[in-house]
């Protein structure tokens, strides 16, 4: 269970070094088979169906086709993007002042695939992780993905002291989760 929480990623440099823009529509094509499951992962950790997930991602790199775009980070790009068009999906036109939904707490999300990859701890950790307040679930999500604090930060238009503060209340919360169910597992093993 201690390798399901290890979410301490050292990243030496940025996962995205600084370019010059490129055409959104060289990029797509170049990054559609590495990002798009990389993608549709990070909404489902937002707490995205798979259909929305899918759904957003596709528009995503449906955006970064169109004529004149010129993206200088493709990633953080594409995620950012994503997430809007999930958003977007969410929130109807008279709720735009609302804060961000909370997901559904399932998991039947994943592929029939995924579904029977998935252990009993991975499903535990996810299931903990859709219940975390939505900042949190944000700020683990960029940094699952291997995002630097400053990327996640520039990314989702908050301060790196939020982005850190953020991520260690989503890492106690989940270690105490993991805590609470392995005790409710033991007892009623032994009862």
């Amino acid at each position: 269970m201690e390798d399901a929480l290890s979410t301490e990623i050292q990243i030496d440099e940025p996962l995205e070094a600084t370019t010059a823009p490129q055409p959104g529509i060289h990029l797509a094509g170049a990054l559609h088979d590495e990002q798009y499951p990389a993608l549709v992962r990070f909404l489902l950790l937002h707490g995205a169906s798979w259909t929305e997930a899918q759904d957003a991602a596709q528009d995503a790199f449906t955006q970064m086709c169109a004529p004149g775009v010129c993206v200088t980070y493709p990633r953080a790009w594409l995620r950012t993007v994503a997430w809007r068009s999930w958003v977007s999906q969410q929130v109807k036109l008279e709720e735009t002042c609302a804060e961000l939904p909370e997901p559904q707490l399932n998991l039947r999300w994943q592929t029939p695939a995924h579904a029977a990859e998935l252990g009993e701890e991975e499903r535990q950790v996810i299931f903990l992780l859709l219940q975390l307040p939505a900042k949190q679930r944000a700020a683990m999500a960029w940094h699952l993905d291997g995002f630097t604090t400053e990327e996640s930060a520039r990314a989702m238009g908050t301060t790196q002291a939020a982005v850190r503060q953020n991520l260690a209340r989503a890492r106690a919360a989940l270690k105490q989760g993991l805590r609470l169910e392995g005790r409710l597992t033991n007892e009623r093993g032994k009862a």
